[in-house]
């Protein structure tokens, strides 16, 4: 009764859209993350990637520091969801200098939040759209000029972890550069269970379109992947595409657990998306110990794909790219982001269907 009164109590209150950044401020935006900012004429991919998708999907208070030597070698460092901005450059700064190993160099802050010290910078978003809150490091466009909106959730990990200030995956910033606004749905790990946070997730989206949003695209880690499928399951006029990595709900393979019911949840789950759309990619991975069988999950998937109209990928990785928190690792980015960006954005026609283990680099 008291979950209900709070979700009623939610949908009550006034919606707060988040700014756009302004034309001065998207110029801005763009010279504190652009490759030159970081001071080399030819910088590693890693580093161009790490700074220019991995940081950007930070918590704030945020740092990235950088080193380089004479030679053009370089090392950093970058820390997110510190309390205080001083704590985010000590991390940052730390972390450089202990990724040094034999460079002579000295670590130096690159850049505060969205801003470089002394250069440009970008205020953080404040606001929100219904249970919704900006990605503070990322482009605002706002929904009259955004290709659409990424609505994004996190995992759970118990009443006593708080995952409110872990980052996006790296292609969520590559979402981002392709015209997609996007927004967290965060929860309270106390009031986190599937069923409480399952009704917020699916009466906040008519906000979105009331907003202005002609397109929207929910996605998720873990159990926010699992619930991401769910909420398009129920509300599919509303929902562009579905993009859940490593979506889980039955708890870890190391500890008591429903395992036994696991595949059989899943089929059900993939089975209350309509053939039509929403369009849905699924991320698995070699190791994950919240999946005790991604080859058959990887086997439904296929299966699915076949049947559907909407495009149905399942990306599933070859290792070293493995374990439950895979997506975040910048390699898979590099390797499977274009997968995902054709699937949400591309003709239906040209769209990436069936399982695919293959880097995906045609997209």
């Amino acid at each position: 009764m008291h979950r209900l009164l709070a979700l009623l109590l939610l949908l009550l209150l006034p919606l707060r859209d988040a700014p756009a950044q302004s034309v001065a401020e998207e110029t801005a935006y763009r010279e504190v993350f652009a490759v030159a900012a970081l001071g080399a004429p030819n910088p590693s991919l890693t580093l161009a990637a790490t700074y220019g998708l991995l940081y950007r999907g930070m918590m704030p208070h945020a740092a990235f520091a950088l080193a380089r030597d004479p030679a053009g070698r370089s090392a950093w460092g970058f820390a997110g969801g510190a309390a205080t901005p001083g704590q985010a450059e000590a991390a940052a700064l730390e972390r450089c200098r202990r990724a040094l190993g034999q460079l002579q160099a000295e670590c130096r802050l690159l850049a505060l939040d969205a801003g470089r010290p002394g250069g440009p910078a970008v205020p953080l978003a404040e606001g929100g759209i219904g249970p919704f809150r900006p990605a503070p490091l990322l482009l605002r466009r706002g929904p009259q000029t955004a290709r659409g909106v990424l609505v994004w959730s996190h995992g759970y990990g118990g009443p006593e972890r708080d995952n409110r200030k872990a980052p996006t995956p790296a292609f969520v910033s590559l979402l981002n550069d392709n015209g997609w606004d996007v927004l967290r749905f965060d929860r309270h790990p106390g009031e986190d269970s599937l069923y409480a946070s399952l009704p917020r997730l699916t009466a906040g989206l008519p906000a979105l379109r009331e907003a202005g949003y002609r397109r929207i695209i929910l996605g998720g880690q873990s159990r926010g992947g699992w619930q991401a499928i769910m909420a398009a399951a129920e509300r599919p006029e509303l929902v562009e595409a579905v993009i859940a990595t490593a979506p889980a709900a039955h708890g870890e393979l190391s500890r008591p657990n429903n395992h036994g019911a696991a595949a059989d949840d899943f089929r059900r789950l993939l089975a209350g998306l309509p053939a039509a759309g929403p369009r849905l990619a699924v991320v698995l991975f070699e190791g994950d110990e919240f999946d005790p069988e991604p080859e058959r999950r990887a086997a439904l998937l296929e299966a699915l794909a076949r049947e559907r109209a909407a495009p149905t990928l399942a990306l599933w990785p070859e290792p070293p790219l493995r374990g439950h928190a895979g997506a975040h690792d910048l390699r898979f980015t590099l390797l499977q982001g274009g997968c995902l960006l054709s699937l949400v954005q591309a003709p239906e026609a040209a769209a990436p269907r069936g399982l695919r283990r293959s880097a995906c680099g045609g997209g």
